[in-house]
């Protein structure tokens, strides 16, 4: 089950959720960000001891920060961007924390006008799954113009799969799709496969809560907070699969099913 484009979060909705706002009207605040673990992703640090970073560093759809300051901390000249201002905003001091420089900007990723030609690797933590489809080629083609000859692509987004039982919270990207945008987008694709993505458990929430009245509230338009019946089907199956395994977790981490894309650039 592809993500319902209806679904998809906005910029604004983003940066309403790094704010700990709100996202529509009613609805009640958020009680945390999925995503924000405090570190790397294992899977990038695994990357980068093996050689697959190099040159100078997009990280793209950046959000808090974290990869990027990771891959400065490791010696690497890295950019980071995002489309929310607030996720910079707490990117950059996270980066000054931890006594690394970074370059962080808001950016449009469908577009990253300005950069054209600068980069030599790029690292997508979760944010293709993000975009329709539309987005999703004009980003792929963006990509393609800012970075150099050879430059190498490592992508990661929802996969249909499952890790100790848990499956994405809202859809998963067809392989079909990965292969055929990068391939009409000037890459080429040197391996896909599965992988996974380390969480925390804010995203998993059980019980009489799991699934606000407002949120829930399926005659609402998309954009005021209505969720789609497949996708409301997906939270849900996802909710009990968690609830299952919740005692036997170390902590507030959880790892969810990835594809992992390595491509490298077609001149």
């Amino acid at each position: 089950m592809s993500t319902p484009q209806s679904f998809r979060r906005s910029p604004e909705t983003f940066d309403k959720l790094y704010r700990g706002e709100p996202e529509f009207e009613g609805a009640p605040p958020p009680t945390g960000i999925p995503w924000d673990i405090h570190q790397a992703q294992p899977r990038l640090m695994e990357l980068e001891a093996l050689g697959g970073i190099s040159g100078e560093v997009l990280d793209i759809g950046c959000g808090l920060g974290d990869n990027s300051i990771y891959l400065a901390s490791r010696g690497h000249s890295v950019t980071g961007l995002d489309g929310s201002p607030a996720a910079i905003e707490e990117a950059r001091r996270r980066a000054s924390e931890a006594g690394v420089s970074v370059t962080f900007a808001v950016a449009d990723a469908t577009k990253l006008t300005g950069y054209d030609g600068r980069f030599d690797t790029v690292i997508d933590s979760a944010l293709y799954h993000c975009l329709d489809e539309e987005g999703q080629q004009a980003y792929i083609a963006a990509l393609h113009h800012a970075t150099r000859p050879g430059a190498r692509l490592h992508l990661s987004c929802f996969s249909d799969g499952n890790v100790n039982g848990v499956i994405a919270p809202m859809g998963h990207v067809p392989e079909s799709n990965l292969r055929d945008t990068l391939t009409d987008n000037g890459w080429l694709i040197d391996f896909l496969g599965p992988t996974s993505y380390l969480g925390n458990t804010v995203g998993f929430r059980t019980g009489d809560d799991a699934f606000p009245k407002e949120i829930a509230e399926l005659g609402a338009p998309p954009a005021c907070g209505g969720v789609p019946p497949e996708a409301l089907e997906q939270m849900r199956e996802v909710t009990a699969r968690f609830e299952r395994i919740a005692d036997l977790l170390d902590g507030d981490r959880v790892y969810l099913p990835f594809t992992v894309v390595h491509a490298h650039r077609v001149d």
